[in-house]
């Protein structure tokens, strides 16, 4: 290694080339490299998604649900199984582990939804199969919605949107779906006039039959020759709305004697409005490959285009993931560069030499544009995650420049050997001490990186950014800075004002009195073999009482909160309100919160449309949900929390809510996990569940930390029953299903057929009475209903009455479920749970019935086991590859005695700036264990390298401690100072990882000052043990 070292310093060309080619593809890198806000963590989803037309929600969930169910619960790797059933729509979403392909996933569960669709009833529509990934979450949300003046209709408006616009965006690059939502289906209605059908004597059956038979295109065959093959074809589709009107009934009858044919729309059981607007919301999704920035970026240089060509309606953006991601990735560049500049600041305090602070700056934009070019080339991206490792790689990559700096420099100025010398033997005397400390952080990272679960999708980038980083600073380290040092430092003249200033007081006033001190401090321990028995002991006692102590105090969460300035609103309105009605309330909300400043964007919809994921799904048209974009923090006084709270206040005195919930972007860490604090109750009753669930809500509205609660579902949905006289039926010559048909085709509709648009989505010709003709339940009575005897009112079968049923009937793993939800604005999960579990104990559950914790705690729990397995797998690889780099099984002992010692300071870092135990700061206290044990290696490397050399072992300990004492603090404080940005938050969603460079921070200063008089004296006692076991004396 030495001769190699010695040969490139003499023909350092091909070294420098090499680095300079990395460098150019850093440069290229770092221009193409993709740009996120946060890497995509939710596990991959199938979402089966049935209609059921007219069904109830009881009938959806035993005939359509439950089968599906069963069947995906089959499926291997599959995670839970989830359905949703409300009248008419059955959702069931299929979750999977991680080692799962969502492509694999989404072909099992088409595999098993075969097996079943025979056994399902035969009124449903073709079942759905859809993927749920985190690029289901649009990229960007237009709202397009009609111009003052202009005569378009909603309707008109979504079959444009359905149509031309759509079409043209999904032409864009990168573009991978677009999804229309808002209600105002367009379809042509067909209102039959019951009594001129009676005076006419036109059946149901003749009008459904007359209008599908007469509307459609049919082939004849062929007719061949030898001129060629033309198709023989009957053209029957109507082209016009009047050519529906003109369709043969039976003979004397056409369809407009009997029924009214105009153009309509569905019932709306959803809505949607952009920035305040009534409109029709397009989202825009990326592929699952791909990422937000082009395609936005497409659909952005495209949007004029769109407005020129349709002048009549409005385009806003209601939703943008665009600013998240690019304020946040500038964000950090600008932290990465504050943190430079903090830590070039501190080195120079510790060297006092300008010249020197130069070789060290060179090393950080070399590493940094290597490790850049590696990222792009191992298909890595930008993100809140990764650019957290690149800055966190500063202080580490910078330990390394200066460990070899400052040995080059000692031998050079405190030896006085030629400067081509002392650079060579320098680097030679440290080289492997440096790799030493390299490998060790490497080998503490590494297992994150396989560790599985939700653990390694979101920190593997981090550790193998970090990991890249290492390495390079390593490889830049022992060749650029050795290589530059002897053309710089050669030239150095005596000290400067400036220097001489920092280096009297500062390094010799602060630096060197402090290793003084603990050489001093050291020496007594040294003499005696109890003492340092009893110095060993109060530090591993210190370290257990703050284990015990502190540690339960902080709290845990999975992730902290942040304030990316986005706040999610969801609401309910009283039970069977109208869609209309939920629309204005959604409207008052609106308006209050334009009263605050602030408000950029607002993307709200009310309800859901079966297969339109991006919108969300399984909701009510009771149900509102509002995303807000505020300012950034960097841009207003108030915390997120607090506008939360002020949102709260305001909507909470809306008239017509039965609950509403204030929560901020990315409260849960993944989108599987509702609420922080989710109690799921399982059993059979739903009226059982529907009372626990009530009882539960009531105590957890006294939980401190909540700041609102909900469920999944309540039973007081009104519902209409029909009680059949089957005596009277009978007598009529009419069956009760003929009956429900009959009843159906007018309340519901029945589509009898389609008007096909050219280069459109065809539209529903539906049968189907007039809005005001069955908007009540006594208007029904008097339906006349056309019997064998004539035609009687409907009365004459039925009674309708009113029951209470719940809204929705929800399932999780074949269990009938019911959750309680809590929301938090930023107290600790663990403090929240706590508190749930005592008052759970006061429900005294049935015998059948229990509660499962499917909040954050539940994967928090599994992400620490995950956590700490990979800490326990690291600690143990990295003293065994120390046994050999030390030939001792004692000394990695000693070196690995630093890491409860930095876990102190961890700790109390973590109080002092209450931050929680959770994932980031576990992932931080794994790399304080790898960062910490480098200053360890410096101090025993250097007691090793003397004591081969001769000198008596007391004599190497004090030598080491005034040796390494510089290098060791410089590097300790580079690093903290490097950290800060990320500890600060300086950065728009910067606090989800805060906790790791607090973690690190903390645990790093005082774990520096005890290791420096910790390691020491362990390592004499070792020596001390080996030779009272042994027989053979020390020399001391």
């Amino acid at each position: 290694m030495g001769r190699f070292v010695e040969w490139y310093l003499k023909k350092p060309h091909g070294v420098l080339a090499l680095l300079l080619f990395l460098c150019a593809i850093g440069v290229l890198g770092f221009k193409n490299i993709p740009r996120k806000f946060f890497p995509d963590a939710n596990r991959p989803t199938v979402a089966v998604v049935t209609l059921y037309p007219g069904a109830s929600a009881e009938d959806v969930a035993s005939e359509v649900t439950t089968p599906i169910e069963r069947r995906l619960k089959t499926i291997d790797q599959v995670r839970l199984v989830r359905s949703t059933s409300k009248d008419g729509v059955s959702v069931v979403t299929a979750e999977f582990k991680y080692s799962k392909s969502i492509d694999a996933a989404a072909t099992d569960v088409t595999n098993q939804l075969s097996r079943v669709l025979p056994y399902l009833p035969k009124g449903i529509l073709p079942p759905q199969v859809l993927k749920v990934t985190d690029a289901t979450n649009p990229v960007m949300v237009l709202a397009v919605y009609p111009k003052k003046g202009s005569h378009l209709t909603m309707a008109q408006v979504r079959e444009i949107a359905e149509n031309q616009i759509k079409n043209r965006l999904l032409n864009l690059p990168n573009v991978a779906d677009v999804e229309v939502f808002g209600g105002f289906k367009r379809e042509v209605e067909v209102e039959p006039d019951y009594l001129k059908m009676a005076q006419l004597k036109v059946s149901l059956n003749q009008l459904l039959k007359a209008i599908k038979e007469n509307n459609e295109n049919a082939s004849a065959g062929f007719i061949i020759n030898r001129e060629g093959t033309l198709v023989l074809k009957l053209k029957g589709k109507a082209e016009r709305i009047e050519e529906l009107r003109q369709i043969v009934v039976k003979p004397g009858v056409r369809l407009k004697d009997v029924a009214k044919v105009k153009w309509g729309h569905a019932d709306n059981f959803s809505a949607y409005h952009g920035n305040g607007h009534r409109a029709i919301g397009i989202s825009i999704l990326r592929s699952e490959k791909g990422y937000e920035l082009p395609a936005i970026e497409s659909v952005m240089n495209y949007l004029p285009k769109l407005k020129k060509e349709f002048p009549q309606l409005n385009f806003e953006i209601a939703d943008t993931q665009k600013w998240l991601i690019e304020l946040s990735n500038k964000n950090m560049l600008e932290s990465l560069r504050d943190a430079i500049v903090m830590t070039l600041l501190v080195i120079f305090l510790f060297l006092a030499n300008v010249r020197m602070l130069i070789v060290s700056f060179l090393s950080i934009p070399v590493t940094y544009l290597i490790t850049v070019g590696l990222m792009w080339a191992f298909g890595f991206n930008f993100n809140i995650v990764t650019l957290t490792a690149v800055i966190l790689a500063l202080g580490m990559l910078t330990d390394d420049a200066v460990v070899v700096l400052e040995n080059i420099e000692r031998h050079y100025f405190e030896l006085k050997k030629p400067i081509e010398r002392a650079a060579a033997e320098g680097t030679k005397e440290v080289m492997l001490a440096v790799l030493s400390g390299t490998y060790t952080t490497v080998l503490m990272l590494l297992p994150i990186a396989f560790v599985g679960g939700y653990v390694q999708k979101i920190m593997r980038p981090l550790s193998l950014t970090l990991i890249i980083a290492l390495v390079v600073s390593y490889v830049v380290a022992v060749t650029l800075i050795p290589i530059a040092a002897p053309h710089i430092l050669k030239k150095t003249p005596d000290k400067n004002w400036l220097e001489r200033r920092i280096y009297d007081y500062f390094v010799k006033g602060a630096v060197y009195r402090l290793r003084e001190f603990y050489a001093s401090l050291t020496e007594p321990f040294l003499k005696r073999t109890w003492l340092k028995a009893l110095a060993v002991v109060l530090g591993f006692f210190l370290f257990g009482i703050t284990m015990k102590s502190v540690m339960p105090v902080i709290g845990r969460d999975l992730m902290p909160p942040m304030d990316t300035g986005i706040v999610i609103v969801r609401a309910e309105a009283d039970p069977n309100t109208s869609l209309e009605k939920s629309e204005e309330i959604l409207t008052k909300m609106e308006k209050l919160l334009y009263q605050m400043p602030g408000v950029i964007r607002v993307s709200s919809t009310v309800g859901s449309e079966p297969g339109v994921l991006s919108f969300g799904s399984g909701k009510t048209p009771q149900q509102i949900e509002m995303k807000i974009q505020f300012i950034d923090r960097f841009h207003r006084k108030e915390t997120i929390w607090q506008i939360e709270e002020e949102l709260r206040k305001k909507f909470s005195a809306v008239p017509g809510l039965r609950y509403v919930t204030v929560m901020d972007f990315g409260a849960t860490p993944l989108s599987s996990i509702k609420a922080t604090i989710d109690e799921m109750i399982y059993g059979d009753d739903p009226k059982v569940l529907n009372s626990l669930a009530q009882r539960l809500e009531g105590l957890m509205q006294e939980v401190r930390g909540l700041t609102s609660t909900a469920r999944s579902w309540y039973y007081d949905k009104e519902e209409l029953r029909l009680k059949v006289d089957g005596s009277q039926l009978a007598a009529y010559g009419l069956t009760p299903l003929e009956l429900v048909k009959y009843i159906a085709a007018f309340v519901k509709g029945v589509p009898a057929s389609t008007f096909v648009v050219p280069l459109e989505n065809g539209l529903s010709v539906k049968l189907i009475l007039p809005q005001n003709k069955r908007d009540f339940a006594d208007k029904l009575n008097s339906l006349p209903v056309q019997t064998k005897l004539g035609v009687v009112p409907l009365s004459t079968f039925v009674k309708v009455e009113t029951v209470k049923t719940q809204s929705k009937i929800t399932h999780q793993n074949l269990l009938n479920t019911i959750d309680v939800y809590g929301y938090r604005a930023t107290a600790p999960t663990t403090f929240l749970q706590s508190q749930v579990n005592k008052l759970e104990k006061e429900l005294k559950l049935p015998t059948g019935y229990g509660i499962s914790h499917e909040g954050e705690i539940k994967q928090m729990n599994e992400s620490f086991k995950r956590l700490m397995k990979a800490l326990v797998i690291g600690i143990i690889i990295l003293y065994f590859s120390l046994v050999p780099a030390f030939e001792s099984f004692a000394y990695p002992i000693s070196i690995l005695a630093a890491i409860p010692l930095a876990l102190i300071g961890a700790a109390f870092s973590m109080l002092i700036a209450h931050k929680p135990q959770c994932m980031p700061s576990f992932m931080g206290m794994i790399l304080l264990a790898g960062i910490i044990v480098k200053n360890s290696i410096l101090l025993i490397d250097f007691i090793k390298w003397a004591r081969e050399r001769g000198e008596p072992l007391q004599a190497a300990i004090i030598n080491s401690i005034r040796v390494r004492t510089r290098p060791v603090l410089m590097t300790a404080f580079a690093t903290s100072v490097g950290m800060l940005p990320i500890a600060l938050g300086w950065a728009l969603g910067l606090e989800r990882l805060a906790p790791l460079a607090v973690v690190a921070i903390g645990g790093l200063i005082l774990g520096t000052f005890l290791t420096l008089f910790f390691v020491p004296v362990l390592v004499s006692l070792i020596e001390d043990i080996k030779s009272f076991l042994t027989g053979k004396r020390v020399d001391t």
